[in-house]
């Protein structure tokens, strides 16, 4: 379908009517040129390109290559979409996740913290641990100090002591879950802690980790 179709195609993308963009799409598509989708996605709209992209991630297709490209786009929408993408076509690896550590959304950084989780890559425990005390969201934060409950040892007590004093409740109940994870120890449970009752428990691990650095 070349000539007339396609001009028809282009022309029905930049219709108003969203189910007129959906099946313009989807007719897109099944011209099976990805250099076209290509250069049809760099000419389009933002609203277009919305479309396109959900097409192709429910397409069955192998897109990746475009969904790649995608991971540096302007709209964060669009980068959490393509990650997405990669992950669920098995394409997502420990070089891609450590870039995208520090991907200015938030959301895009929790995503990866949680694949590299699911792909058991504990080589990016060192990065990931950064995030624990470092990171602007609180969520992500969260994220990090579960992974390194998951993966960490002895070592990582110190790093997961600055998160007690953090201004996020979850995160300093994660970080007390974490250290007792990996350390064995156990001074309360935060989960069932009131506030007074987690400040105590941070009180404790505080003042333990005073003792273990005396003994070193």
């Amino acid at each position: 379908m070349k000539g007339v179709s396609l001009d028809q195609i282009l022309l029905d993308l930049n219709d108003e009517d969203p189910e007129i963009k959906r099946l313009a799409a989807s007719a897109l598509l099944a011209q099976n040129d990805e250099d076209l989708i290509k250069e049809v996605l760099a000419k389009v709209d933002r609203a277009t390109q919305e479309v396109l992209y959900n097409a192709l991630f429910e397409a069955e297709g192998d897109y990746a290559k475009i969904f790649r490209d995608a991971t540096a786009d302007d709209d964060p929408s669009v980068r959490r979409l393509a990650i997405r993408y990669i992950f669920r076509k098995g394409r997502f690896c420990l070089e891609d996740g450590l870039k995208w550590l520090e991907d200015s959304d938030p959301y895009v950084r929790r995503r990866v913290v949680n694949y590299l989780s699911w792909i058991n890559e504990s080589r990016a425990l060192k990065p990931i641990a950064a995030l624990a005390v470092n990171d602007s969201d609180p969520l992500v934060r969260s994220d990090a100090l579960r992974l390194i409950a998951l993966w960490g040892n002895k070592g990582e007590a110190e790093l997961i002591i600055q998160a007690l004093d953090d201004d996020d409740l979850q995160v300093r109940s994660q970080a007390v879950y974490a250290l007792s994870r990996i350390t064995g120890e156990d001074f309360g449970d935060p989960i069932s802690a009131s506030e007074d009752e987690l400040e105590w428990i941070v009180a404790k691990w505080q003042a333990w980790w005073e003792i273990v650095k005396e003994g070193r």
